[in-house]
């Protein structure tokens, strides 16, 4: 079953800075982790209970709830400085 996707103000912030092209590819990804969150590599410490995507230089932190079956991506990582 398909999570919901619910993006944070951060994330939208975050996701006009970037180009046209790599806009296609985040969306393609959240909504492949939309399908099935727990396969992607889960983060520690203050990051618990999220997971992170890679894509080339970007990283990708969302958060999900399994009990309500929604995703929401909180916030894209450039060059990997986290």
């Amino acid at each position: 079953m398909k999570y919901k996707i619910l993006p944070t103000r951060e994330f939208v912030k975050d996701f006009k800075k970037i180009d046209s092209f790599m806009q296609k590819r985040v969306k393609e990804k959240i909504e492949e982790a939309s399908e099935n969150p727990e396969r992607y590599k889960h983060m520690h410490y203050d990051f618990s209970g999220s997971i992170r995507i890679r894509i080339g230089k970007l990283r990708i932190i969302l958060s999900y709830s399994i009990r309500e079956k929604e995703i929401y991506p909180e916030k894209i990582i450039f060059d990997h400085k986290y």
